[in-house]
């Protein structure tokens, strides 16, 4: 059963994300600064900036004898109009914070089946510790016999990913079996293909829930812990080819699936010169069957013999564990975009050149996009674009 969002209460002093992110909504972007939240999670400004490029020689925006008094933007202080200072832009994409996998934690929910067993599979072979997220017992059983050597460093959690408590409580399990969480995978998903015309609420309350809700309370929950250690880690959310194509008539999907990658997009943004990395991870279709290829019968499917996907014909599709290690080739680079399934680009290209198409060529006022200078441009794409050239000789392993 689907447990609700508990209403909002006063956070326990301790959790200082939770604190600092309702001071961060109450004050805006006035008084606090940029930094509120890093700062109270143990960043300062040289930390944040440490990967970062100084500022270009030369004046900038404003600058010369007219330019900021100080204690303005060039000094780090409050912007114009009470905006807060924008860190020094970096000259290329924030490094891979978690660049080696051996010996390190992953946490990857929905991971008894599917998608998620492809991951913590691929995992578990580059030597990761993993933790199995799981709903179902029969499923977890017909899972762990294709860890080898049998279940060595693997640790199934029973966890509903809709209970906001429960999030934090999975991290203290890991917290006393490992001490520490490097790899966070939110794989978890509601696949609700209704359309947005004919879906019921309690049909978008669970999508909500699952797929986007609980990606958030898993930052809130862990990206503290993560920061804290410092060791490098690394968030990926599981979206979909829908969170960038919305090719199908499955709107409730789409709308859930697209609001996680903005989360990852923004997540990048905020944590670009920090220990963590992030990505948004956009599969196309993945078979499901983890027991494809092994010669074994997949007990769990065989009891379940509807459960099996029914196609006409030879069906070619991408094996789950191909899958997990194109994730883990896309964390060991922090890659912000791990898309797995070239045939779907000349559709996305489509959607892109159709909003550019859209944007109206004429004249506008200079004014006027000098007040919107900090929203004109997001530095991430450009660095993202220029990290994406370099290139890879396979997409599938984790060694840089």
């Amino acid at each position: 059963m689907l447990k609700k969002d508990t209403p909002a209460q006063a956070p326990d002093p301790g959790d200082r994300f939770a604190l600092e992110r309702r001071r961060f909504l109450a004050e805006g972007t006035a008084g606090a600064g940029a930094f509120g939240i890093l700062a109270a999670l143990g960043i300062d400004r040289s930390t944040y900036a440490q990967q970062s490029a100084p500022p270009a020689a030369g004046p900038g925006p404003g600058a010369g004898a007219g330019g900021p008094p100080a204690g303005g933007p060039a000094a780090g202080g409050p912007g114009a109009g009470g905006r807060p200072p924008r860190p020094p832009e970096p000259k290329v994409s924030q490094p891979a914070p978690l660049h080696s996998l051996k010996g390190k934690v992953a946490y990857i929910t929905a991971s008894s089946d599917g998608i998620g067993l492809g991951i913590a599979r691929a995992a578990s072979n580059a030597g990761m510790k993993v933790c199995i997220g799981y709903r179902q017992e029969d499923r977890l059983k017909a899972a762990l016999p294709l860890f080898k050597p049998k279940n060595a460093g693997i640790l199934p959690i029973k966890h509903d990913v809709t209970d906001r408590d429960g999030w934090a409580q999975v991290l203290e399990k890991i917290k006393s079996e490992y001490g520490k969480v490097h790899l966070v995978v939110n794989n978890a998903g509601a696949k609700t293909l209704t359309k947005v015309s004919q879906a019921k609420f309690d049909e978008w309350d669970n999508a909500v829930a699952v797929n986007f809700t609980a990606t958030y309370n898993s930052v809130a929950a862990f990206l503290p812990h993560m920061l804290e250690h410092g060791e490098g880690s690394q968030i990926v959310v599981t979206s979909s080819m829908s969170g960038l194509l919305p090719g199908v008539t499955a709107g409730v999907y789409t709308a859930t699936k697209i609001a996680v990658v903005g989360l990852i997009e923004a997540l990048r943004i905020e944590l670009e010169g920090t220990t963590v990395g992030t990505s948004a991870f956009c599969p196309g279709g993945v078979n499901t069957d983890n027991y494809t290829g092994t010669g074994m019968e997949n007990p769990w499917r065989k009891a379940h013999p509807f459960g099996r996907p029914r196609r006409p014909g030879p069906v070619v599709i991408m094996d789950p564990l191909e899958v997990g290690e194109r994730v883990l080739n896309g964390v060991v680079h922090n890659d912000l975009f791990i898309i797995t399934h070239p045939e779907y680009m000349p559709g996305t290209q489509q959607r892109f050149d159709a909003m550019l198409g859209s944007e109206p060529v004429e004249p506008f006022p200079e004014d006027r996009a000098r007040g919107e200078t900090p929203v004109l441009h997001a530095g991430i794409y450009p660095r993202e674009i220029a990290h994406r050239r370099k290139k890879r000789q396979s997409y599938r392993t984790v060694t840089v």
